[in-house]
């Protein structure tokens, strides 16, 4: 496979987009699965020169550095620079069967032509749920942990009556949100916010 220089696409139809929009890395990711088995059983792994594979396997760890997550760009010049080789050699290797880029094919990132390959695609799909469906648990362990220091402060200020009622905690919440999203929820405006959903002590 020849690799043409990055360009710019006018026909987007053309190519597919890549699922994992520009901006999206996994700055913490320093690691990812390795489909052994897949791999061993790979056109690639059973036909390429042992070079050809290292080479392979650096460019499938090159591309969880890059933007988005599990691509490479569509240039030898920065492929080979990434690589550590001069140009011309990256090129001697892309004439190999199977070459280094075996399975990598042109996507669309914006308007800018990437390569994709099928697996390393799929584990950066993976990862990024992962580190999605990471942060909604610490988001929702934050919301419980506020309303349940909210539920103690306003037990203490108010009594029971109005700490066990959910619907009650649920509008002061909402309000202190909106009036103080980054403050810290003090006494003086818990009470404030009590005053203003109307409460009677």
């Amino acid at each position: 496979m020849s690799v043409q220089p990055i360009m710019v696409v006018s026909d987007t139809g053309a190519l597919p987009e890549y699922p994992i929009p520009r901006g999206e890395r996994l700055a913490s990711h320093s690691f990812f699965n390795l489909h052994y088995d897949r791999f061993l059983n790979s056109r690639l792994y059973l036909l390429a020169d042992w070079d050809v594979k290292g080479i392979a396997i650096a460019l499938f760890c090159r591309a969880q550095d890059q933007d988005p997550v599990g691509t490479l760009p569509n240039d030898p010049r920065e492929i080979a620079a990434m690589l550590n080789m001069s140009t011309d050699d990256w090129q001697g290797y892309c004439r190999r069967d199977p070459s280094p880029l075996h399975n990598w094919t042109p996507c669309l990132v914006g308007n800018r032509v990437h390569l994709m390959h099928p697996v390393v695609t799929e584990v950066a799909q993976a990862a990024f749920e992962q580190r999605v469906k990471g942060a909604d648990r610490s988001d929702a362990d934050k919301e419980r942990q506020q309303l349940k220091r909210l539920k103690g402060n306003v037990a203490k200020l108010a009594g029971e009556r109005f700490s066990e009622n959910e619907m009650y905690l649920a509008q002061l919440d909402a309000w202190l949100t909106e009036h103080y999203p980054q403050g810290n929820r003090t006494v003086p405006r818990i009470l404030k916010g009590m005053e203003a959903l109307g409460t009677q002590f």
